[in-house]
């Protein structure tokens, strides 16, 4: 069978987005949620379409585990075409965390059989589990971001598996038997990560690579390993992409200051989520979202959803990881609709805050003169 992101009723689909809802987040009901509840999205809604909440529960049914039941079972274990890893820097077998590895989350399939794929990219510790499928609880609380995505055929996930190898080095804790066709291929970076290989060396990385949907959506996927030195939104993601971002992460760290290292885009974080903007009562702030987001600022003409594995907060700057940024203008309305105020880390008066006010100043005398055409 070929190989698929999920949709919420188990059909095939060009790929999706969830955010699970934290499981200590504020009903003005006074309902409890349970922190298995998600709001969703896919490749198949409407322009006019926004998040919906999912009548489905990440730890039971739905596109999550639609799409990772591919990979448990006899059939899968017996396919001698199929090649798949799954990777945390918090190994949900041992429990234990590995720091020295990339603060990367997922899982990349593909199927030579039916030269097929998909990624998951996702932002829960100790996820997937081995065996059969689960959610754990210990990712009730907190909320967390997920996309999936049906790759155009395994030599995309050949050429994700490759940025992955050289620039985020993943820790693999679980990994299907290398395909019979790449037994005699121990330099494809497939191989290397199902065998759990690290690159050698201190040499800075950074790459960015873009790649195709099966159905022909464009992705971007960036990434940094951890010898790379700076901030991996600042210096990164907004220049690569020319636009200000708004930020969406786990911030239990000092943030980087917010001007971007071109001096033109600034990378601000935000306080928290709020539902109650698409009629979904529930919202939590920020120290409890595990998150990896990021959006195109509100101000800007391109609209990106960025969907990673990485925090905006200085310590990342030593550790590897990335995110893959897309376009698609009804999941980026909703997700600006529902984070809440912005938090701009500069002192009143410094360099920075200079900046940022010339940067202002610059866009509103461009609006003007805009108008005035």
């Amino acid at each position: 069978m070929p190989l698929n992101a999920m949709d919420e009723t188990g059909n095939p689909v060009d790929w999706w987005f969830m955010y699970k809802i934290a499981g200590k987040s504020t009903v003005k009901s006074g309902a409890k949620m349970t922190g298995t509840e998600y709001v969703y999205f896919d490749a198949r809604k409407p322009t006019d379409g926004k998040l919906t909440l999912s009548p489905n529960r990440v730890d039971k049914n739905g596109a999550l585990p639609e799409t990772l039941q591919q990979l448990y079972g006899t059939a899968a274990a017996s396919n001698q075409r199929l090649g798949w890893f799954f990777y945390n820097d918090e190994n949900p077998i041992t429990g234990k965390t590995n720091s020295s590895r990339g603060h990367t989350k997922g899982v990349l399939a593909f199927d030579l059989a039916t030269n097929t794929a998909f990624w998951l990219v996702q932002s829960t510790p100790k996820f997937p589990p081995k065996a059969t499928y689960s959610f754990p609880t210990t990712g009730e609380p907190n909320a967390q971001t997920l996309l999936c995505i049906t790759l155009k055929d395994a030599t995309v996930a050949q050429a994700i598996a490759k940025q992955m190898f050289t620039a985020q080095q993943p820790q693999v804790y679980l990994a299907s038997k290398v395909p019979n066709e790449l037994a005699k291929m121990p330099d494809d970076p497939r191989v290397k990560l199902i065998q759990n290989q690290v690159a050698n060396g201190n040499t800075p990385v950074s790459a960015v690579i873009p790649f195709t949907s099966k159905a022909g959506t464009k992705f971007m996927s960036i990434a940094k390993n951890k010898y790379w030195g700076l901030d991996f939104y600042n210096d990164l993601v907004g220049p690569t992409l020319h636009d200000n971002l708004d930020v969406e992460t786990w911030e239990h760290d000092p943030t980087p200051p917010s001007i971007d290292s071109d001096k033109v885009h600034t990378v601000v974080d935000m306080k928290g989520i709020d539902l109650n903007p698409l009629g979904i009562d529930a919202a939590w702030p920020e120290p409890d979202d595990h998150a990896k987001l990021a959006i195109s600022a509100r101000s800007e003409a391109t609209h990106y959803v960025c969907v990673g594995d990485i925090n905006f907060t200085v310590p990342m700057r030593k550790r590897s990881g990335g995110t893959v940024a897309f376009q698609c203008e009804p999941l980026w309305s909703s997700i600006s609709a529902i984070l809440m105020d912005v938090t701009v880390h500069v002192k009143k008066g410094s360099k920075a805050d200079k900046q940022q006010k010339a940067i202002k100043e610059a866009k509103t005398a461009r609006a003007v003169r805009a108008t005035k055409k």
